[in-house]
């Protein structure tokens, strides 16, 4: 089973793309599900249809699912969620804070995530597309099964079976003691986790799709995801960029836009490579119904597959050693002569000289190079090498 994940900033078209892609994978005589956890409930609109939280078919071989993270946290996180919020009530929070608190980290996004386990395990699909916002926050979760190890899943179910000798000393310490079912529904959270972990990070059936338009804002967003998804091991294969002026517009009044075009698609190549690139014209009417998603999917993929990994790869490798980090980026297009590299906070910003002019391209920097400063870049070979050193202080301490 294929899992394809399309992200992008709310506006860039990343939900008709998703649906596009179904529609043309269905036209193939293949099973495919579209997953959205948009709470605007997009499916409906895009495919004309009332959608639901379980799966609709919409036509043949397409099915549609609206996800309802309030279902699925109560019927199966409802009883963690439950048990932390107690914890902290008994803390002295407010109830209605304390509920706030006690949820899960990027509910939405990460209950889409852990939904993909529930479709593996059901089976009955080729493909599951997944209209969603895989952030930082939520994919740092997938991470939590090797964190606690199996040292800390020994003792959730050693707490298990101690669980009547921690209510009798429950009110010295004044915070609830778990029960047998919150500890049961924690070991079973991280085996899904570890399950979603395996789907996410294998290339060959899960591909990440960045989608952006030709704006300084849906590619700078689309840049730290593009940076985090390949830090969780998660393949990126494709980037789109949808809504770019066709070239049958003529009109001089759109002269300025196609040249603020022009340099933005120039960045994504600079931002996204070596991953392809497709552009999606900006069509005449709203994206809905399966006559134009179809359209859509024709100019997007033509003859390929969309199920086919279009590209397999990390976009970035990091060596590291005592006091000192190297970032490298492939970077075959740049020229030494014609770059500039600059550090601003969290980003490395590059400066190339292009045929539409100066393009500058700002690439998200790994937590571990906030303490450091920026040594050296240089061009090796068609990469770009930037060498960062620890900050050291009078004594000769690394700081």
């Amino acid at each position: 089973m294929r899992v394809l994940i399309y992200t992008g900033k709310g506006g860039t078209g990343k939900s008709a793309l998703s649906c596009a892609t179904a529609a043309k994978v269905a036209e193939t005589r293949r099973d495919v599900l579209v997953m959205s956890s948009d709470p605007a409930h997009t499916l409906m609109d895009l495919f004309e249809a009332e959608i639901g939280p379980k799966p609709t078919k919409v036509t043949d071989h397409l099915w549609a699912l609206q996800v309802d993270p309030l279902k699925e946290v109560k019927e199966k996180y409802g009883i963690i969620q439950e048990y932390v919020a107690m914890v902290f009530k008994a803390k002295g929070l407010d109830e209605t804070l304390a509920y706030e608190v006690a949820s899960l980290p990027n509910m939405t996004s990460f209950l889409s995530l852990l939904k993909i386990v529930d479709i593996f395990e059901e089976g009955g699909y080729d493909a599951i597309i997944l209209d969603t916002v895989p952030s930082g926050e939520a994919l740092k979760n997938l991470y939590l099964p090797t964190l606690m190890g199996s040292m800390s899943r020994k003792l959730l179910k050693l707490a298990g079976s101690l669980v009547g000798a921690a209510k009798v000393v429950e009110p010295l310490v004044k915070i609830p003691a778990p029960s047998k079912q919150v500890i049961e529904a924690d070991l079973k959270l991280l085996d899904r986790l570890e399950k979603l972990k395996e789907i996410l990070t294998d290339s060959k059936k899960t591909s990440l799709r960045l989608v952006a338009n030709p704006d300084a804002f849906s590619i700078g967003n689309l840049r730290r995801t593009y940076m985090t998804a390949g830090l969780y091991g998660i393949n990126a294969d494709l980037a789109v960029i949808n809504k770019v002026l066709p070239d049958e517009v003529s009109d001089p009044y759109f002269e300025g836009w196609r040249k603020t075009q022009a340099k933005y698609l120039a960045e994504a190549e600079i931002s996204f490579y070596p991953l392809p690139i497709r552009k999606v014209r900006l069509f005449k009417e709203e994206l809905k119904g399966l006559r134009l998603l179809r359209k859509c999917a024709e100019e997007l993929f033509e003859d390929d597959d969309p199920l086919r990994v279009f590209y397999e790869g990390r976009p970035f490798s990091v060596e590291q050693g005592e006091g000192w980090m190297k970032f490298v980026i492939k970077t075959p297009f740049l020229d030494k002569e014609r770059c500039e590299v600059e550090r601003l906070g969290e980003e490395i910003m590059v400066k190339v000289d292009s045929e539409v002019g100066e393009v500058r391209s700002f690439i998200p920097l790994p937590a571990i190079t906030y303490n450091m400063k920026l040594s050296r870049a240089k061009l090796i070979g068609g990469e770009l090498h930037i060498i960062f050193e620890a900050e050291v202080d009078e004594r000769g301490r690394i700081s």
